[in-house]
């Protein structure tokens, strides 16, 4: 909590890093409520119609509708920006995630089993990769995808906190489970 509070404290300073700042809300704003939904957490019909209505019910509809009001607020201008009913609804879409899913998750107990679950996948995709058990997941999944750059310049720790960062909380939880 502490993180995302001081995180929210750091502006970025070119339009490459207002793009990265961006790209990270995008990236996760409609992909927290499709986990959510699958998790049973909300119901879709939950999100309120004003945010709906502007921004759309599912995360590829979210993610196209904000992306193009970038594009078309931007484009040509020394700076990146959303219409004002984009950045209104993005807004109240952060606010609704935060009181229904970020929350209600972070019980005591979910917090321990999470921490745990996510030391017990370091130390096994570590192992994996000591190992050179090309048929974990980190291989299957990630590794195979990268640069030979990537794989050159990253020691193992960080292709696996890369790797675990990357994961979905639906795909994170089935692998504590596994």
């Amino acid at each position: 909590y502490y993180d995302i509070k001081k995180s929210n404290q750091n502006h970025p300073m070119t339009l490459e890093g207002c793009v990265v700042r961006l790209s990270d809300v995008v990236g996760y704003i409609g992909r927290d409520i499709e986990d959510a939904i699958s998790l049973g957490k909300i119901k879709r019909e939950d999100i309120p119609e004003e945010i709906t209505s502007v921004l759309g019910t599912t995360n590829k509809e979210i993610v196209n509708t904000i992306i193009l009001d970038i594009i078309e607020n931007s484009i040509g201008k020394p700076y990146i920006k959303m219409s004002d009913a984009v950045f209104s609804s993005l807004f109240a879409l952060k606010k609704f995630n935060y009181q229904h899913i970020y929350r209600l998750s972070l019980t005591k107990e979910n917090e321990k089993k999470y921490r745990e679950g996510m030391e017990r996948l370091f130390y096994r995709y570590l192992d994996d990769l000591e190992k050179e058990n090309e048929e974990s997941p980190i291989y299957q999944i990630f590794l195979k995808e990268q640069s030979p750059l990537y794989l050159q310049k990253n020691d193992n720790k960080r292709k696996v906190i890369d790797f675990i960062a990357g994961m979905t909380d639906e795909f994170f939880i089935r692998e504590i489970e596994k």
